[in-house]
């Protein structure tokens, strides 16, 4: 078949690039995607920040008013970064990362949820409904634990895992996509004079890749 250099001259000129590329770009353009490091959302630092609409179910209205550090809608950051979570680098290495959560008051909206947690059992699944943050460095987790008494997730995220993380080594913080899944390997309950506190030792679950064999 011979081809018309004219015609192929036409579409060079009318579609200039691959319709991969367009499509980022527009992403981009739009606002929905920034350009981030590959193995850190890009919106990693600010997700803390609109947690509370997993945990204490905010009223609705406000995930369409503008966040004020990023000067975008929740509703737009949550989008941004689901997506981001699917094509972000996978861990090369397995990390061990801790999370503490401070005791709460019986008169926190969070205490009923607080509760649940200290009821975990080896071999129950928890799942973590905000975008949960660790860090490697468990004596800067520890600072989370209110007069140390609370509960230390203990969490062993496996090689290949689609996390986000910034810093290095020890220095890792570490922010899981919402709603994460976890299998509990152990617990144990410590209390002396100074501390009273549940460890609980968990299994970051990885979600099935739809590209998975």
């Amino acid at each position: 078949m011979k081809i018309n250099p004219g015609v192929v001259k036409n579409i060079v000129q009318k579609y200039p690039k691959p319709f991969c590329e367009q499509y980022w770009e527009n992403w981009v353009k739009n606002g929905l995607l920034r350009q981030s490091k590959k193995d850190c959302v890009s919106l990693h630092g600010h997700l803390n920040g609109i947690n509370h609409h997993f945990i204490s179910h905010a009223n609705p209205a406000d995930l369409d008013n503008k966040f004020f550090a990023t000067k975008i809608t929740p509703r737009k950051m949550i989008s941004r970064t689901d997506f981001e979570f699917k094509i972000i680098a996978p861990t090369d290495q397995k990390i061990v990362a801790y999370r503490c959560i401070g005791e709460k008051p019986n008169f926190f909206r969070e205490y009923g949820l607080y509760k649940k947690s200290l009821n975990v059992k080896k071999g129950d699944t928890v799942v973590m409904n905000e975008y949960a943050y660790a860090t490697s460095d468990l004596s800067y987790a520890n600072t989370y634990m209110t007069n140390r008494r609370g509960i230390l997730y203990e969490i062993e995220i496996p090689e290949g895992s689609k996390v986000s993380r910034t810093g290095y080594g020890v220095r890792n913080e570490i922010v899981f996509p919402r709603s994460s899944r976890f299998k509990c390997i152990d617990t144990e309950k410590i209390k002396n004079d100074n501390e009273e506190y549940l460890r609980v030792k968990l299994q970051y679950i990885k979600p099935k890749d739809l590209f998975d064999k």
